[in-house]
């Protein structure tokens, strides 16, 4: 059964500096090449190896959406299905920043205190679950995310 969506936000790694670095990696490649640096077949291998970089990181979406149940997430190409946070389960949210450095970069991160889901910024909302590990969702409306999760669970109760 499909349940009104409260809030939706779709993130994709559309950094420029990071499309950047590719495109620079490329290039490196053709002009060791030009200069008879690399051979072809070596060339080959790693434009081949940047251009699945690339094309993973153009399919790969960060999905939110606060329904009248819960909160899912869903990282394409990861998750086959919704991730789901019940709102029966949620002790705490929050708006709270994200530190790449601290946890290692974007994507999918673990930590002994939760997972963290994220594709580019600096901020997000963190899900305290009661009795489990915590839940960090990045997000370029933070306070939008909070806000929903706030209407929508005070529905159900």
């Amino acid at each position: 059964m499909e349940t009104e969506v409260h809030f939706r936000e779709t993130q994709r790694f559309d950094q420029l500096w990071l499309w950047g670095l590719l495109a620079l990696g490329a290039l490196a490649d053709l002009v060791a090449l030009a200069r008879r640096n690399r051979d072809l077949r070596e060339t080959a291998r790693r434009l081949a190896a940047l251009g699945a970089a690339a094309l993973f990181l153009r399919v790969a979406t960060l999905r939110t959406e606060v329904r009248d149940d819960g909160v899912y997430v869903n990282f394409a190409p990861f998750h086959r299905s919704d991730k789901r946070v019940p709102f029966s389960d949620l002790a705490d949210v929050q708006a709270t920043g994200y530190s790449p450095l601290r946890y290692g970069g974007w994507g999918i991160r673990w930590s002994p205190s939760g997972i963290a889901y994220t594709v580019s910024g600096r901020s997000g909302v963190r899900f305290e679950r009661t009795g489990r590990k915590s839940v960090f969702v990045g997000s370029d409306r933070p306070d939008e995310l909070v806000g929903a999760v706030q209407e929508a669970s005070e529905r159900t109760v």
